[in-house]
């Protein structure tokens, strides 16, 4: 996989790489206008905002996630400005960059250019594309795969020592953009690359993946010392309450097999086939458990099997597809390498049932927005986000849960807007939309990056770190010298989110024609 080769990039495939550029980039540029799903459509737009004006997450705003991506989306904000041009321009090239490694990946299965571009559109299509804005899910997933294909790189050329350390810092960058699926690629990918390195005796590589752990951690914790958060409250915030969400979604998984294969059929199904041919590979004694194919095979089966498990765990809609096109490839690879006489017929059925299953998904997740639970809704009725605000220029505004009357919506938003900036006292605001914060001039101070009740965004009742989110909570209003908590009446936010955790005789509750407003009055 010669991703690093200059010679290689300028001479054999420039004239791929150009269309590979433009398809991936602006096939994600494109579909992202379409809707907004607030919560999950600006996930990391304030909270990138935040960082630039010093306002850090797990110090000034509780998160569960996304601690790095926030930091990206910041940096394209420093760069490109606070808009939805830079925000979308952040997903797109990550689609390319996922996209052209890829396509590098598939010419080292040595199945051709033409059906590796294929394939690469294929991918481009599925990837980031079906949200089309920065996601924690896709990054971290990305981050993986990417990884992946250097170790699959990194194990067949051992003089490579210098690609171990990326990978390892690979792997801590999808760590902090979600620690899972990290945590069960980590692990999979990890146990079986020490078991190659022991046997064939790389005791040197090992070294160095150590060190670099090692070193990658100092860094780490001196970058979180350098921006004052408490080393206890980031392992409360990003390590522990994560994990007492995931064991109890464990604990209540609930899918039988005809619904697993049936949300997974297109990913099984080339796995089925792969290992069949590896399993008549074995009965005929021509079989190499080290060879180059078997361990591509075995790495990217341990990160496909993950990411299967982090789908089956977490509540989002389905964003894996995109491991579809991967793994055809390599069972184009393995058909390949069989003698059969309708071979090259076979072989072109697999690319026409390839296209099939991505034209079935792109309608179905970029033309109709289905990660953003847009399904169903009339782009036509959309209108430009930009009468908000001139930064989110290009987003063309329709909203699910206001999918009747996105103009009533947007006039609430531009109403809210100019009634917040008259504000003359500090208050904070609960709600999905997520970008009023950069386009208003008052601090909203959001105490969280997202207001859910189910125990995704903060600790609730029963769980062990709910009193300290409440101390959290209290010391934020406390700090801030919070006047008024505000909620949009059209939102439905419970008010749980706040009530929980303070004192009934320490707030009041009015209202006006947009905003239902909790006046704190016993916190001082």
């Amino acid at each position: 996989m010669n991703i690093f080769s200059f010679k290689n990039l300028h001479n054999k495939h420039i004239f791929y790489l150009v269309i590979i550029f433009f398809f991936s980039f602006l096939i994600n540029f494109y579909y992202s206008k379409f809707g907004v799903f607030p919560i999950d459509t600006f996930l990391h737009y304030d909270s990138a905002f935040r960082i630039l004006n010093n306002e850090y997450p797990i110090k000034d705003y509780w998160i569960v996630s996304g601690f790095f991506v926030d930091f990206i989306q910041s940096f394209f904000f420093k760069t490109l400005g606070v808009n939805w041009f830079s925000y979308i321009f952040h997903a797109s090239i990550f689609n390319f960059i996922v996209s052209i490694l890829s396509y590098y990946f598939f010419i080292d299965l040595k199945i051709g250019r033409i059906k590796s571009l294929l394939l690469t559109f294929s991918f481009a299509t599925l990837a980031y594309t079906i949200s089309g804005t920065p996601f924690v899910d896709h990054h971290a997933a990305f981050f993986l795969l990417i990884s992946t294909y250097l170790i699959i790189n990194a194990l067949n050329n051992p003089q490579k020592k210098y690609l171990w350390p990326i990978i390892v810092t690979l792997f801590f960058f999808s760590f902090f953009s979600k620690q899972v699926p990290a945590v069960y690629v980590i692990l999979t990918q990890g146990f079986i690359v020490l078991y190659i390195l022991v046997v064939k005796k790389y005791f040197n590589i090992i070294k160095i993946v150590i060190l670099s752990f090692l070193i990658i951690i100092t860094f780490f914790v001196l970058f979180l010392l350098f921006l004052e958060i408490d080393l206890k409250i980031f392992y409360i915030q990003y390590i522990d309450y994560p994990r007492s969400i995931g064991i109890n979604r464990f604990n209540n998984i609930d899918q039988s097999f005809e619904s697993l294969f049936n949300q997974y059929k297109f990913l099984i199904f080339p796995i089925i086939v792969i290992l069949i041919i590896k399993i008549n590979k074995i009965k005929s004694k021509k079989f190499n458990f080290f060879s180059s194919d078997n361990l591509n095979l075995i790495i990217v089966l341990a990160l496909s099997l993950s990411l299967i498990f982090h789908q089956i765990m977490t509540k989002n809609q389905i964003f894996i597809y995109f491991l579809i096109p991967i793994l055809f490839g390599l069972m184009q690879s393995e058909i390949n390498k069989i003698n059969f006489k309708f071979k090259k017929y076979f072989s072109i059925l697999v690319i026409l049932f390839l296209a099939f299953i991505t034209i079935k998904y792109h309608y179905r997740y970029n033309e109709n927005r289905k990660f953003h639970e847009l399904v169903n809704i009339d782009f036509k009725d959309s209108v430009p986000a930009e009468k908000v605000d001139k930064n989110l220029k290009g987003l063309l505004w329709i909203n699910p849960f206001y999918e009747s009357a996105p103009d009533d919506e947007i006039l609430i938003l531009d109403k809210a807007k100019k009634e917040i900036e008259k504000i003359d006292h500090e208050i904070m605001m609960i709600t999905h939309y997520l970008f009023l914060d950069s386009i208003t001039n008052k601090n909203l101070n959001y105490p969280s990056k997202t207001f859910t009740i189910d125990g995704a965004s903060v600790p609730i009742k029963g769980n062990k770190y709910y009193y300290y989110y409440k101390n959290y909570l209290i010391n934020k209003i406390k700090t801030k010298d919070i006047k008024e908590i505000y909620f949009f009446k059209h939102e439905n936010i419970s008010p749980k989110i706040i009530t929980e955790y303070l004192n009934k005789n320490c707030y009041v509750l009015k209202k006006d024609d947009i905003f239902y407003i909790y006046k704190i009055n016993c916190l001082k």
